[in-house]
């Protein structure tokens, strides 16, 4: 093993400074990138241009090393664990639903786990480059949101944005996702290397980052935040920061209480005090029951990685089969891609060698985690709350903080030089040029991919409102799109499919929606594939009654209501959608729900 050279080169110092400077303005744009035409305006957009910044620049890296002829790592037993994590995820393709989803988890996480073995290399005030470039884009977004919670329309995505609790948004996404990432970025900015640097700055950072997670009321942030600062006081024991602290927190909770917090807070006692924790945990146990019955049914090698959405659905009805219930919820989404508990949705999804690798990390982090250092502390005092209710690391707002707090921790690894023979040297080069030309294209297909869902979703969604005849050509316009595209789109062929039922149902074309709706399920058992099944086979049924073919109708709607009948036990607020009263009153007879128990109806 060789040891550092100190005195590198001075073109090799300016090309380490503008690779900072490249993944701290990605960082950056990553808190505040937002694609309004995309079907999802913040969260793909994000995932596409971190992912593609992070190859370019530790891809380069690496190149330029090679090219002297070494390669410099930081190396432990927490870096071989992280390692471990993308091979995990890679040998879970074998046996998952989804290879499709699998292996693009194992890719993705190997991009990231590479992001922070870079960033371990770097020097302190280098990563507190990057972590200025994050917070700061936090930051400017958490200003976009409490302009927007002052009343001014300050970002409007149209039809295809989200809707949340106040039609907030910031620029770092729904106000969750913008209470993670102020918060997770808190401890960095707090503690991390060469913070004593402008004092001012960084406090202002800090007051910013925190006010945004108090605006956007996030419970979960409220205790994050609560752990962060009560942490970062007890460590620097300190009455005049003491008192510096409980001042600033008084003026974020005023203004907190100026934009609504006190309604949020009072709406959330009174659930606490019907005992709806169902509502109070933001129907979290959908997605909890469902990772539960993934580990039940797969306890060995669970559903395979990033697969916890494609068997979201059948578990979901799984365990409502068991525990002989109906869903709760009372909005119409109804689909969970995430568990909301991070860890859980791990095991649901690589089974006992996920269990065995989340306990080995946690145990070989706390073992060799700085001494002396407030940042790992600070940093899992942040991070845990949202680990459990929420889902980091599965958002690029998420991962930044999470890896650069890895490269901070891994930088105190041991130092290992690699010095390849030329022509390994030459064939890794051209591997690694081939690799982030590949991964960049890829991601740069999946963000026009989700930029044309968008628009096909905005077309069909604008259509309804039209006349029949325009209606009908919308509707073919959107389907003669899709369907020269299935073949070549193996992976979106799910949603693909959706779509064209969609398309065929808005042109009045019952049949082919049944078909296309079929080609979803069987792909993909989805909640938006068997509802439009049900409602495709209800409108052959009174076209068949109309015609006179009495026995075929009955057929028709028979399985019409055992479709409709099954997804809205998921989700009773789905029966808003059946334009049939009388339909709508069958289901509902079915799934029990006039009883408002939540229990089926005993037979």
């Amino acid at each position: 093993m060789a040891r550092k050279n100190k005195n590198e080169s001075p073109p090799a110092q300016g090309g380490i400074r503008k690779r900072i400077w490249l993944l701290a303005a990605g960082f950056l744009l990553v808190e505040i990138a937002v694609l309004p035409g995309a079907a999802s305006p913040f969260r793909t957009p994000k995932s596409v241009l971190a992912l593609i910044v992070i190859l370019i620049v530790v891809g380069m890296s690496v190149v330029g090393q090679l090219r002297r002829g070494r390669l410099d790592l930081r190396w432990s037993p927490v870096a071989t664990l992280l390692v471990a994590l993308p091979l995990l995820q890679a040998v879970s393709v074998f046996w998952s639903g989804s290879t499709g989803l699998a292996l693009e988890a194992a890719l993705e996480s190997a991009i990231w786990v590479a992001a922070a073995l870079w960033i371990a290399t770097t020097s302190p005030s280098e990563r507190l480059r990057l972590i200025d470039g994050a917070a700061i884009g936090a930051a400017f977004s958490g200003i976009v949101l409490m302009a927007q919670a002052a009343g001014q329309a300050v970002l409007s995505l149209g039809p295809t944005g989200p809707s949340d609790r106040l039609g907030l948004t910031g620029l770092t996404g729904n106000p969750a996702d913008l209470a993670m990432a102020a918060v997770l970025l808190l401890p960095l900015v707090l503690a991390a290397p060469g913070s004593s640097n402008r004092p001012r700055f960084r406090w202002a950072l800090a007051v910013l980052l925190s006010g945004a997670a108090i605006i956007s009321q996030t419970l979960t942030a409220f205790l994050a935040l609560a752990l962060v600062w009560g942490t970062w006081l007890v460590l620097q024991r300190s009455r005049r920061l003491w008192i510096g602290a409980v001042v600033t927190t008084v003026i974020l909770i005023a203004a907190g209480l100026a934009t609504g917090l006190d309604t949020r807070i009072k709406h959330q006692v009174k659930r606490i005090e019907q005992g709806d924790w169902y509502s109070l945990l933001s129907a979290r146990s959908d997605g909890w029951t469902a990772a539960r019955e993934m580990v039940r049914t797969h306890p060995f090698t669970g559903t395979g990685a990033s697969n916890f959405t494609h068997a979201y659905y059948p578990s979901r009805i799984s365990w409502l089969d068991r525990s002989d219930s109906i869903g709760k919820r009372a909005e119409l989404a109804t689909h969970f891609r995430f568990a909301h508990c991070d860890p859980l949705q791990m095991v649901a999804e690589l089974g006992v060698p996920g269990l065995l690798w989340i306990l080995a990390f946690a145990v070989i982090a706390f073992v060799h985690r700085p001494r002396g250092d407030p940042l790992p502390l600070l940093f899992g005092a942040a991070f845990i709350p949202f680990l459990l209710l929420h889902f980091p690391t599965h958002l690029a707002v998420g991962l930044v903080p999470v890896i650069l707090a890895a490269g901070h921790v891994l930088s105190g690894g041991r130092e290992v030089v690699l010095k390849p023979g030329p022509w390994i040297r030459k064939a890794a080069v051209a591997g690694i040029l081939l690799v982030v030309a590949v991964g960049c294209y890829w991601q740069f297909h999946r963000l026009m991919l989700n930029l044309w869902r968008g628009g096909l979703t905005h077309a069909l969604t604008t259509a309804q409102a039209l006349d029949d005849d325009r209606r009908t050509q919308h509707a073919a316009a959107v389907e003669a799109q899709i369907l020269p595209r299935i073949p070549a789109l193996s992976q979106a062929r799910p949603w693909l499919w959706r779509m064209v039922g969609q398309a065929r149902v808005a042109r009045g074309d019952d049949m082919g929606a049944e078909t296309a709706f079929r080609n979803a399920m069987a792909l993909w058992p989805h909640e938006e594939a068997e509802f439009g099944l049900g409602l495709a086979l209800a409108d052959q049924d009174r076209r068949l009654e109309s015609q006179g073919r009495v026995l075929d109708s009955r057929n028709r709607r028979g399985e019409a209501i055992v479709h409709l009948a099954r997804v809205c036990r998921t989700n009773p607020a789905l029966l808003e959608l059946i334009a049939d009263e009388a339909l709508r009153k069958s289901v509902a007879e079915i799934i029990g729900v006039d009883k408002g128990s939540g229990r089926r109806r005993s037979r």
